[in-house]
């Protein structure tokens, strides 16, 4: 298991002043936040990729901007919709895996308090099959994350999908469990050893994103309990730039988790 930080937590900076500043605080991986749909055609992102390449950075995952509008997309009614972000999403597929990504990051409905009939739910698990293949042609896994804000925060929601789905695959974020209220391990129960990306940060009782280390956070039982599920995938710090001062804060951090987590 290596430790990784997010473009993320850098933003609003541009991700090509971002890459060079993430070499220098030691991370060897990262995942790659895209912010705009330009960043998403091959003249940005095979540059991006050469950058990263030359930086000694490995991209081991790509999240989409678009991850907000992914339920209107990709799960309505519409079926013209429905192709046309199926077309898009095959972009972000080829993006991720040109940048030699192994998973795009995937938020999927939001939580309206919807219910779905039996056809609904038929209807939309196809779609998520359907994703799924887009991206293991291009070589990429679609990894499910659990969102405060979306249908994935609720347990039982994710428990659903991993029957109905069997080929999908999650990303664990710490800070997204506590702030719909639950503790991580009854999402790790659901995912298991279906997690390919792991999202690390920190909370206590006051603020639900801390930097890893200055919260509540028991790093020690969620490595643990990765590893007993034969995880050797990456753990990436992800955190807003409000959470750190001196991107010196993020090198000491890193180290820390490394400390924690050995080869």
């Amino acid at each position: 298991m290596q430790v990784g930080i997010s473009t993320a937590c850098f933003y609003p900076q541009p991700i090509e002043e971002i890459l060079p500043v993430l070499a220098a605080l030691g991370t060897h991986a990262i995942e790659l936040f895209v912010n705009t749909e330009s960043e998403f055609q091959p003249r940005f992102y095979e540059q991006i990729g050469a950058q990263a390449k030359s930086l000694g950075l490995e991209i081991v995952s790509v999240h989409p901007y678009a991850s907000p509008m992914e339920g209107m997309m990709l799960f309505s009614d519409y079926k013209r919709r429905t192709e046309d972000g199926m077309l898009q999403y095959q972009r972000y597929f080829e993006c991720a895996a040109a940048l030699g990504a192994r998973c795009l990051i995937f938020h999927g409905e939001r939580d309206m308090g919807q219910s779905d009939s039996p056809a609904q739910w038929e209807r939309k698990c196809e779609s998520y099959r359907r994703l799924c293949r887009l991206a293991a042609a291009c070589g990429v896994t679609l990894a499910q994350e659990n969102v405060a804000w979306c249908r994935s925060h609720d347990p039982g929601f994710l428990a659903a999908l991993r029957r109905d789905v069997p080929e999908l695959c999650y990303t664990l974020d710490i800070k997204q469990a506590h702030r719909a209220g639950k503790d991580w391990r009854s999402f790790f129960d659901v995912m298991g050893e279906r997690i390919v990306n792991v999202h690390i940060n920190d909370f206590s009782s006051g603020q639900s994103c801390l930097m890893p280390g200055k919260g509540d956070m028991d790093y020690a039982s969620l490595f643990s309990a990765l590893r007993g599920v034969g995880y050797d995938g990456h753990a990436l710090i992800e955190v807003y730039r409000s959470n750190f001062g001196d991107p010196e804060e993020l090198a000491r951090t890193l180290r820390m988790l490394s400390r924690m987590t050995p080869a």
